[in-house]
């Protein structure tokens, strides 16, 4: 697949790169090559292979395809303590008022252990936070807020993912998975949390390892640990790993990636928002875009300003509606008609900000037709 967009100083057209073609590239940039990224184009095709089940299973909870995407993982794990005695140890030491911890087993999708704590933070029984209320798979509703649950699940799936690709080392008790999102506390026992309608959560995932049937050790399940914050009126859901700084560069860079191809939306479009998030002016966005190409890959394009005028009203605004409809089908009509509409958009699907690293590899992989 190739993008193209005139471009008169080079005198033909410029060529952009595809998600796929970048994801395919990320392990030999030096970044990469660091960390150990395999270079197995033949499983990074699988690995993109998988994005496809994602979208089809989008529109609900489906534990199987974790659970898939887990026993195919081919990372390397590191144990350590038994899960047993680092719960033990949780329950003995109070990590602060607002803090409770799950453990969730990834072969059976359900929580084997739910603090008591959850009860006297959110007035929530700890019977009540189970996986069915936080999926919204119970006729009176979940637990996530409506506009945050479909883009949970989305990241979640990315990031078992990413958790298999080789190259890749994870320490149990300490790499963990980083998300924010908001709960309902319509179920709370509580008239003051249940008046707040909503609250934020934080949520750090932590794995812990087990040996398979051919002896390799898996993740087979996450010790979370849950801080209740502030809730916001709008929020955008940015996951990340947290490991050594080396690695979580690439992991999320590889993360972001994924979550691109998944939505479909053409290259080109997100570095035109990126630009967007900085000026309004559509002649800035276009020097902005020309003097990054020129700075990583030594073209002088010159963008028109009415070329990036077209590209939002005629492509970008559309095609961000489009987006929306499929990944937040919460009964909003999502009728994009500004294009700072266009860039909120971007950021609920986890399109913006582009990660430095990704940025750099993007415009360095322009080239001339």
């Amino acid at each position: 697949m190739t993008d193209r967009i005139y471009s008169p100083r080079v005198g033909d057209r410029l060529m952009y790169p595809t998600w796929k073609s970048l994801i395919l590239q990320l392990p030999f940039t030096k970044e990469g090559k660091n960390v150990g990224l395999t270079q197995d184009r033949e499983f990074l095709m699988g690995v993109m292979d998988k994005i496809a089940v994602i979208h089809k299973n989008r529109d609900g909870f489906f534990p199987e395809l974790a659970k898939s995407f887990v026993s195919e993982a081919k990372a390397s794990y590191h144990t350590g303590k038994p899960i047993e005695e680092v719960k033990e140890s949780m329950d003995n030491f109070n990590f602060g008022t607002n803090e409770f911890h799950t453990i969730y087993d990834i072969p059976s999708a359900s929580y084997t252990y739910v603090s008591s704590k959850v009860h006297s933070i959110l007035g929530i029984p700890p019977h009540e936070f189970n996986v069915q209320r936080l999926y919204s798979l119970m006729k009176e509703g979940g637990l996530h807020h409506p506009a945050d649950v479909y883009h949970t699940m989305r990241w979640g799936n990315l990031a078992y993912i990413v958790l298999g690709i080789p190259g890749f080392i994870f320490r149990a008790n300490d790499d963990h998975y980083l998300i924010r999102y908001r709960l309902d506390t319509s179920i709370s026992e509580f008239p003051e949390i249940r008046d707040l309608k909503y609250v934020m959560v934080e949520k750090r995932c932590y794995l812990c390892h087990d040996s398979s049937a051919d002896h390799q050790l898996k993740p087979t399940m996450h010790l979370d640990r849950w801080t209740v914050l502030d809730s916001t009126k709008h929020h955008f859901i940015q996951p990340q790993f947290v490991t050594s700084p080396n690695q979580s560069m690439v992991m999320n860079a590889m993360l972001y990636l994924l979550n691109c191809l998944l939505i479909g939306l053409q290259p080109k479009y997100v570095m035109f928002m990126n630009e967007r998030i900085e000026t309004d002016r559509n002649k800035a966005i276009a020097m902005g875009v020309s003097e990054k190409m020129q700075e990583h890959s030594g073209l002088k394009p010159d963008l028109m300003e009415k070329t990036v005028a077209d590209c939002f009203s005629k492509s970008i605004r559309t095609r961000m509606s489009d987006a929306l409809k499929t990944w937040e089908p919460t009964g909003d009509k999502h009728e994009i008609t500004a294009d700072s509409e266009a860039v909120k958009g971007a950021y609920k699907l986890g399109l913006l900000p582009i990660p430095p690293m990704v940025e750099k590899l993007m415009y360095s992989s322009v080239t001339e037709a």
